[in-house]
């Protein structure tokens, strides 16, 4: 591919580096993103970047209902020659797209930039990494925290100002809740729809989902019998209710769950959910070891464009969405983590998050943070519901958590490539 080099100005007055000379007539960028309600930030985003920039104009094409269901979007129209310029893809399926070599490479745009001095640190741009080549450049990051009901914490003999660290005394703490009443869970730990919060109790236990040499499974050993075990702790101990995940949310946010347990990317619609009902506060997931490390989950930009006028128009998007600014705008109409060390500064975020501290806490989890294990081969959407299926049966006391765990490492060995 020509490399393509373009100037840099030091700053705008929106604090994002662009292309210098703008085009000359209006350039259109088609945009694709998962989850409709995303737009509360996309659409500003856009807004924000169009105001910078008049010569540029964002397009959005109808949201996916999720990540999965995005990048089978994008395949399907990559036989037709109907892809968008712009998809903003889930972190572990960014792989996918680079094997079927539908996405620029981004290291021609990097080559001449400081990334660094524009915000941007190495183990962020890591997400967007495949085999060490960059693909992708960041937009959101988040990492699970424990969400919780403040005022059932205290009825049940609890420190809402000291919420415990540990899984056993959590654990005690959510059966104490449990008793509190018919009309009272002690706790909910959402499992999504993909691996993602069971990649973040096998991480939690210091596990790993591949072995190093990426030949064959690894989280059927003793950390993933660990982490299923602890699951299966949850209902029978931590008064975990077997519901679906949006009878979950709906009954913490009502105030019928003492800890619910998911992405911080939620705290924006919690708050304004919750209320005055009851008072939500945020704390660090629970750690098992000390060396236990989270999935970072989220979405990054890729360019799917193979016109290089868009192809430039789409970094800058990017660099936009991904820079102060931007990243401004996310964060506070989410909750996600700022993808910008720049975003962190006062002028940005830093007044922001003294004022809300429940918003800080996915900042102090980013040492943490990892990527979202991207599983090999044409069948990671697969996989990932292989073990969210296996999940769910010991929720349901379908499975026990040894037979779950069993089944789930022989139905993804049997979806790798290979095999």
């Amino acid at each position: 591919m020509k490399r393509m080099t373009f100037a840099l100005t030091a700053a705008t007055a929106l604090g994002a580096a662009f292309s210098a000379a703008p085009a000359a007539a209006q350039t259109t960028l088609e945009v694709l993103y998962a989850w409709p309600n995303h737009d509360r930030f996309h659409a500003p985003l856009a807004e924000a970047f169009m105001a910078e920039r008049p010569d540029m104009e964002v397009s959005f094409r109808a949201a996916a209902p999720d990540y999965d269901q995005a990048v089978q979007t994008v395949i399907r129209q990559s036989f037709a020659g109907q892809m968008p310029d712009i998809h903003f893809v889930g972190y572990h399926l960014i792989r996918q797209l680079v094997e079927r070599d539908l996405v620029l490479s981004l290291e021609p745009f990097m080559a001449d930039v400081d990334m660094a001095g524009l915000g941007y640190e190495d183990t962020v741009l890591a997400l967007g990494q495949v085999d060490g080549a960059q693909y992708a450049i960041p937009l959101t990051m988040s990492t699970p925290v424990m969400y919780y009901n403040a005022d059932l914490v205290v009825q049940a003999g609890g420190d809402p100002d000291a919420m415990p660290t540990d899984w056993d005394s959590l654990i005690d703490l959510a059966g104490r809740i449990d008793a509190l009443g018919d009309d009272v869970d002690g706790m909910y730990y959402s499992m999504g729809v993909e691996d993602w919060m069971t990649q973040a109790l096998i991480f939690n236990h210091g596990g790993a989902m591949m072995t190093p040499d990426g030949g064959d499974v690894a989280f059927d050993g003793p950390e993933g019998q660990a982490a299923v075990a602890l699951f299966r702790r949850f209902h029978t101990e931590g008064g975990q209710p077997a519901i679906e995940d949006r009878a979950g949310r709906d009954q913490f946010l009502v105030g019928g769950i003492g800890m619910y347990f998911a992405s911080t990317a939620g705290i924006h619609r919690f708050e304004g959910a919750v209320g005055d009902a009851f008072e939500l506060r945020v704390a660090p997931l629970p750690l098992a070891v000390d060396d236990a490390t989270m999935p970072t989950g989220g979405m990054a930009g890729v360019i799917l464009s193979d016109d290089a006028e868009i192809q430039t128009a789409a970094w800058d998007y990017m660099l936009f969405g991904s820079g102060p600014v931007g990243q401004s705008i996310v964060v506070q109409n989410t909750g996600y983590m700022p993808t910008n060390a720049q975003a962190l500064g006062e002028e940005f975020l830093g007044t922001f998050y003294t004022e809300n501290p429940n918003w800080y806490v996915s900042v102090t989890q980013i040492p943490r943070a990892r990527a979202w294990f991207a599983w090999p081969g044409e069948n990671s959407v697969e996989i990932g519901r292989a073990i969210n299926d296996n999940m769910i049966a010991i929720a349901q006391e379908q499975k026990t958590p040894e037979d779950a765990l069993a089944d789930m490492a022989r139905q993804v060995r049997t979806l790798l490539p290979g095999s």
